[in-house]
């Protein structure tokens, strides 16, 4: 199994920037530096699972959604983001999503058998 730092970095900065977070907050928050929080997202450093759980409560984020990447089991992992992203959603705004991931799902089930294998 590898660890995919380069993701796992990559997804830090993708929450942070949507929290609206700069480098030096997010540092000062997991008692780390600017510096080696830029090596974090650009997958140069590794963490440690120390930093990846500062990190996870510092984003107010689970580890496996950080951790997406690298898990083999990615059906609990997206359970667990679809959930994080209905989270602020009311129960109009859920119901319509719901609704548009059921046809999705029925559009791809119903054209796979058309689609070239290279494409599966």
């Amino acid at each position: 199994m590898t660890i995919n730092y380069d993701a796992i970095g990559k997804r830090v900065q993708q929450i942070r920037k949507h929290q609206g977070l700069s480098q030096l907050a997010l540092s000062e928050m997991i008692e780390r530096s600017p510096g080696y929080l830029s090596y974090l997202e650009t997958g140069v450093r590794k963490m440690s699972l120390e930093t990846l759980i500062a990190l996870a409560n510092a984003l107010n984020t689970s580890a496996d959604s950080l951790l997406v990447d690298s898990i083999e089991n990615t059906i609990m992992a997206s359970n667990h983001a679809f959930a994080e992203l209905l989270s602020d959603c009311n129960e109009y705004e859920i119901q319509v999503l719901i609704d548009i991931a059921t046809a999705t799902k029925q559009a791809i089930r119903k054209h796979t058998p058309h689609v070239p294998k290279g494409y599966r």
